[in-house]
């Protein structure tokens, strides 16, 4: 195991998938279609087939097409040219709704249920006409309905009657998936097309374990495509893999017996390189303590945690859910209230631990999730300045030629790929959106970064990136606390590595260069 990168994948692969009941006629079938932005092809004559009771995976690098092919085939996007079958038929979808009623559904990373309403209420929303008698609603049929689906497919934990915002994350992509099955019901589609778009992106290492086995439970009723930058998962869950790479499709392979790296070369168009963590470029740290943590305790998330950081050093954390590993991330950046303990930052005591307080004395966060760190409707410039705006001693005004100025260089010094400073931040793909927000913390002349899952929700290329921008962080004395689900990831940048488990430490690592542990010695402390 090592985390949600190959937690499921892993437990997937440990059985046999039901076998795809291929025929003449394919659930789906796209045929060469084309989607233009101005001068950018997004699609370039993609093709691909998709039979029931198969999962195809699709893999590539932001920006590659995956996004523009799922919406093309759920109606959300109009091709400019080719065609799409469903069950045999042309279709020609002009809307979201278009594409439900053909019986294919889109279920996206970021759900659209309604915290607010029940279970039944957003399983069915929009679809209460068909349970009226004389323009009345029967509350009851539809809680029936919905209960009923959710015993069929082994959730009856999951009440109907509760309200979404009850449920975890995992819990409520079950239901969003409930949900697909409960319109096709109702609209007597036999088999749904299901087009599941980054679902592990925010899911822990049993939680994507959870999602899995729903996967293989539905299968055998239904034909999935599954998008994914964790490239184990993508092997692990498919029967097929499709690439792009470009707007275009490169390959169509089986999924038994392909390796990641050979993947990860097909996606970004070279061979990973050997040492993929920039593990040559890891550095003896200093002496100098750049933050120190003791018998920091926060009651139900973790107790008596002492740590230190030192200048040019990264230290992980590791743990399986409910460590405590994130909270304490969220606890040392003054996100968390009443946490006890001391905290040290370059020498001077933190007297209360706020996130004004904390950022004023250096220390940058990084969330794991970056909707919660990007204003998309501000540039590029403007999101990378935000933290310097309220550093003590800076003017009142806003110098825009220096934050234009600023910008430009760390833009080019991290690599940021971006039509300029001046272009909104959600115009970028998300591993540049992620060293914008590292470019953030530099501004500010950050001692300290507090990194929670950090290549969350990017591709391979893009990790290699943002590798490359961590070794030359540190390689200028800032310090790192790194925490990651991904354990390659943890171990291969790590000066140390801190194992938690049940709100404790319980093991310390070290992980030099020449002699990184490898996942079984993580994970033996873990469990």
């Amino acid at each position: 195991m090592s985390g949600p990168q190959s937690a499921g994948a892993a437990a997937t692969r440990g059985g046999a998938h039901a076998a795809p009941l291929s025929g003449s006629t394919p659930l789906l079938e796209v045929s060469a279609v084309t989607k233009r932005y101005g001068n950018t092809v997004a699609l370039g004559g993609v093709s691909l087939r998709l039979d029931r009771g198969e999962v195809i995976g699709l893999a590539g690098e932001n920006g590659a097409g995956k996004s523009t092919l799922l919406k093309a085939i759920s109606g959300n996007v109009r091709p400019d040219s080719g065609t799409i079958r469903v069950g045999g038929r042309p279709v020609a979808f002009h809307s979201y709704r278009d594409a439900v009623r053909e019986g294919v559904f889109h279920i996206y990373q970021e759900l659209a249920l309604i915290p607010s309403l029940t279970v039944y209420e957003n399983v069915l929303l929009a679809h209460e006409d068909a349970f009226s008698r004389m323009g009345v609603i029967s509350n009851r049929r539809m809680r029936e309905h919905v209960s009923a689906l959710l015993e069929e497919f082994g959730h009856g934990r999951i009440d109907a009657r509760r309200p979404v915002a009850d449920y975890d994350f995992s819990a409520r992509q079950v239901i969003e998936i409930i949900k697909a099955f409960a319109l096709a019901k109702l609209l007597g589609i036999e088999a749904p097309v299901m087009l599941l778009d980054e679902p592990t992106a925010a899911l822990s290492g049993g939680e994507v374990d959870f999602l899995f086995s729903l996967i293989e439970s539905i299968r055998s009723r239904a034909a999935i495509v599954f998008v994914s930058h964790r490239l184990s998962e993508v092997i692990g869950i498919s029967d097929r893999i499709y690439i792009l790479k470009d707007g275009s499709l490169i390959a169509d392979m089986p999924s038994e017996g392909v390796a990641e790296d050979r993947l990860h070369e097909l996606m970004v168009g070279r061979k990973r390189e050997e040492f993929f963590y920039r593990e040559q470029a890891q550095r003896t740290p200093e002496e100098k303590p750049l933050l120190e943590l003791a018998g920091l305790s926060h009651a139900g998330s973790f107790s008596g945690v002492d740590l230190t950081v030192r200048a040019g050093e990264i230290v992980g954390v590791a743990g399986l859910v409910g460590s405590g590993k994130s909270s304490l991330a969220r606890a040392v950046v003054g996100a968390l209230p009443d946490v006890t303990g001391r905290v040290r930052v370059d020498g001077t005591d933190l007297p209360r631990l706020t996130i004004k307080s904390v950022a004023a004395a250096g220390v940058g966060y990084l969330p794991p999730d970056r909707r919660d760190g990007v204003i998309p409707v501000f540039s590029v410039a403007r999101n990378m300045t935000l933290a310097r705006l309220t550093r003590p001693g800076e003017p009142a005004l806003l110098d825009l030629s220096a934050e234009a100025r600023d910008s430009a260089q760390l833009v080019a010094s991290l690599g940021i790929k971006t039509p300029g400073v001046g272009a909104l931040l959600s115009s970028l793909s998300g591993g540049n959106q992620q060293k914008a927000l590292i470019g953030r913390w530099l501004l500010r002349d950050a001692k300290v970064l507090v990194l929670d899952n950090p290549t969350n929700g990017v591709d391979a290329g893009a990790k290699e990136e943002i590798y490359a921008v961590l070794r030359q962080i540190v390689a200028n004395g800032v310090g790192i606390l790194l925490v990651s689900d991904d354990l390659p990831e943890l171990i291969g940048l790590s000066n140390r590595i801190l194992v938690m488990r049940a709100g404790t430490i319980v093991k310390e690592l070290s992980a030099p260069p020449d002699a990184k542990p490898v996942e079984a010695d993580v994970v033996a402390h873990m469990v």
